[in-house]
């Protein structure tokens, strides 16, 4: 599709097309992946907290919920070097550190399809 940038997460090296205007964390959960979360992608947990490693000047700016949510919850650095997925979007390719983000896992009844 025009206009998706892949994004690519370590230490797992799972890769997916991020279209325009889609969050990551949405676009994981469109791609068959979990992404930790305890609010499921609102922006209030912190949980889904991504170092940025590679693609930070093709990040869409800090809103103003995820600023509060870096700074008050998570007393992170809110300089863009560390990204809520569920709030990031983003105009170029870009490379995040984030452990636990996997494949979702079969279901019993997807498993009886194969």
């Amino acid at each position: 599709m025009q206009g998706d940038h892949m994004v690519t997460v370590r230490p797992s090296g799972v890769s997916f097309a991020v279209t325009s205007g889609e969050t990551v964390f949405a676009a994981a959960a469109r791609a068959g992946l979990l992404w930790p979360t305890i609010c499921g992608g609102n922006g209030n947990c912190g949980t889904c907290c991504s170092q940025i490693i590679d693609g930070r000047d093709g990040c869409l700016p800090i809103g103003e919920h995820e600023f509060e949510t870096l700074s008050t919850v998570l007393r992170a650095p809110t300089d863009g070097s560390r990204r809520l997925a569920c709030q990031l979007r983003i105009e170029t390719d870009v490379t995040v550190q984030r452990r636990g983000v996997r494949p979702r896992p079969l279901t019993a009844e997807c498993e009886e399809l194969l």
